[in-house]
């Protein structure tokens, strides 16, 4: 089986090709907010330096969210139009965990979510400590700190990936239609609106 796993959630596009879950090309690209630009073409050269096409993926497995609105949209887009096109399985998983799961202990992943905020989690081995939620990062910090696990806070250079345990943590899209981004809240203009 064939895998295609990528995440725009951040200031970098992290890619992955998988064949039975294991790991056998990769692309990393850090971005000043024009993933939209690369991630087809990542894509490709991906599938060609191992010779094969897009026909040939039967899995399409992208970071949903929370993280930048703009990235989120991106990557979502992305995959359910390839998802959609060309009948290809679409799975979800979370952006925290796609961006951690190469982190053998338990982790409190981070995302900047700006003024003091981050979009954060606490996965234990087995179980969600802390779910996913826009939280100020003193309090992570504090509810890390109680359950003795490691703050990891994600940027362009700090992420570590697994894509086995991405896959087992992912979910079947069932209707690529109605599939949304993980916002975790609403955008600037329509906080203005209101």
């Amino acid at each position: 089986m064939n895998q295609i796993l990528f995440d725009s959630s951040t200031g970098v596009l992290v890619m992955a090709l998988a064949k039975d879950g294991r790991m056998i090309d990769y692309s990393i690209r850090i971005g000043k907010k024009d993933h939209a630009k690369y991630v087809v073409d990542r894509i490709d050269q991906m599938l060609k330096r191992k010779l094969l096409t897009i026909d040939q993926i039967d899995e399409i497995i992208v970071g949903y969210g929370p993280g930048s609105y703009t990235g989120l949209r991106i990557a979502v887009m992305v995959a359910k139009m390839l998802a959609y096109t060309k009948n290809i399985q679409l799975k979800a998983v979370s952006s925290l965990y796609f961006l951690s799961s190469g982190i053998e202990e338990a982790v409190a992943p981070m995302i900047d979510a700006r003024n003091g905020n981050v979009f954060a989690a606490i996965f234990g081995e087995d179980q969600m400590i802390l779910e996913e939620g826009l939280y100020t990062i003193d309090y992570v910090r504090e509810v890390a700190k109680s359950h003795q696990v490691k703050p990891y806070f994600i940027d362009e250079r700090h992420y570590e990936i697994d894509t086995k345990k991405i896959i087992q943590k992912s979910f079947d899209i069932e209707d690529v239609h109605h599939f949304v981004p993980n916002y975790l809240r609403i955008t600037e203009a329509e906080r203005n609106l209101e």
